[in-house]
């Protein structure tokens, strides 16, 4: 039973995440510190100048409201996680700070890879050996 509320509240702190996240590029409401690595920057100017970043934030946006609904969330968890992990990557390789790169980079990938676990019943006809075109999962 305390399980579930566990689950419910890193949801809706991983949700809050992203949703503030991605709103923030497009809304700008609180600053974010550009990142003292060389290679870090020349990632997010390229990001940003071709486009990529608008399309990471907006599934950002999207999961995080999905997320926070609890709506489509064993969808959201998969989508998100690609993001997650390009998150980590920049944080930890890239910018490498305790907090902004170990702590927030390791925090996104583990919240997403926790709730990924907590849904994982929903995933379970995704790992038949043997399947059908058109039959429903047992």
């Amino acid at each position: 039973m305390k399980s579930r509320y566990i689950v419910h509240a890193v949801r809706i702190v991983f949700g809050l995440h992203f949703l503030l996240n991605g709103l923030n590029f497009f809304i700008h409401f609180f600053d974010v510190t550009p990142p003292h690595s060389p290679a870090a920057l020349d990632l997010m100017r390229s990001l940003v100048q071709s486009g990529m970043f608008d399309i990471v934030k907006t599934v950002e946006v999207i999961t995080g409201i999905a997320i926070l609904a609890n709506l489509y969330v064993p969808l959201a968890l998969v989508v998100a996680f690609p993001v997650a992990l390009g998150v980590a990557y920049v944080d930890v390789v890239l910018i490498g700070t305790w907090f902004g790169g170990w702590v927030l980079g390791l925090g996104t990938v583990g919240l997403n890879a926790a709730l990924l676990l907590a849904y994982l019943p929903y995933y379970r006809p995704l790992f038949a050996a043997r399947s059908a075109p058109g039959a429903t999962p047992a």
